[in-house]
């Protein structure tokens, strides 16, 4: 697409995007997760009901998940497999927790995932915009591109490589020797020499003499 188009196509994208999330921020209710952190919420209370809980006094919980235990802590909202304090949103271990002692899950979701961020996240929209057909006319110069100078000598025909790209060889590896039956050279640049003669080849070779005979002095009798 020619630039204009592009960056006509990316504004038409933003604009849409932004809009759609615009209009679900206004409707937002405090405290709301967004559809993400919803979703997550859903699947990881799915995969809850395997894990089961064991409280161990001042807030701290041990999770058993198959055969492997699991630290956690509600206070300072944390779990030994760390996905609840990359994520910010609790992980299955801390949501078998909550539900075991009657807490709301969405008071131990990040912040950043509940309605009053959003709502500052798409507070502004992008506006519609006339054709440029419809734009106003200024006495401006027309940008001209640049000016492309012809570089001396010869164009070269190959590009550079990088210092970490393979070098492209002047022989590809599957050509095969025509005497040692070799690949990676060929019957001139050989160096291993032909193939050991054996009676197989002088079997051959005496074959070929035999017949050889009878023809000569037939060809001398009838010169004679």
């Amino acid at each position: 697409m020619p630039v204009f188009s592009l960056l006509e196509a990316i504004r038409k994208w933003c604009m849409e995007r932004v809009g759609a999330r615009f209009d679900m921020a206004i409707d937002m209710e405090d405290g709301q997760l967004t559809e993400y952190a919803k979703k997550e919420v859903d699947e990881r209370t799915g995969e809850s009901r395997f894990c089961y809980a064991t409280a161990c006094g001042g807030g701290e919980f041990e999770v058993r998940d198959a055969h492997v235990n699991f630290p956690i802590r509600l206070s300072t909202r944390s779990c030994g497999c760390g996905k609840w304090q990359i994520s910010g949103i609790p992980c299955k271990h801390a949501l078998r927790v909550i539900y075991d002692q009657r807490l709301n899950p969405i008071d131990f979701v990040s912040p950043f995932f509940k309605s009053a961020a959003y709502k500052l996240t798409y507070a502004d929209h992008i506006h519609p915009m006339s054709d440029p057909t419809q734009w106003p006319n200024f006495s401006l110069p027309t940008i001209q591109p640049p000016v492309i100078k012809r570089q001396a000598g010869r164009p070269a025909k190959k590009r550079k490589r990088g210092p970490n790209e393979p070098r492209k060889g002047k022989r590809n590896s599957n050509v095969k020797c025509g005497k040692c039956r070799e690949f990676g050279h060929n019957s001139r640049t050989c160096k291993n020499g032909g193939p050991s003669t054996g009676p197989s080849t002088s079997a051959a070779a005496g074959a070929s003499t035999s017949q050889g005979g009878p023809r000569g002095r037939k060809r001398e009798n009838t010169a004679t």
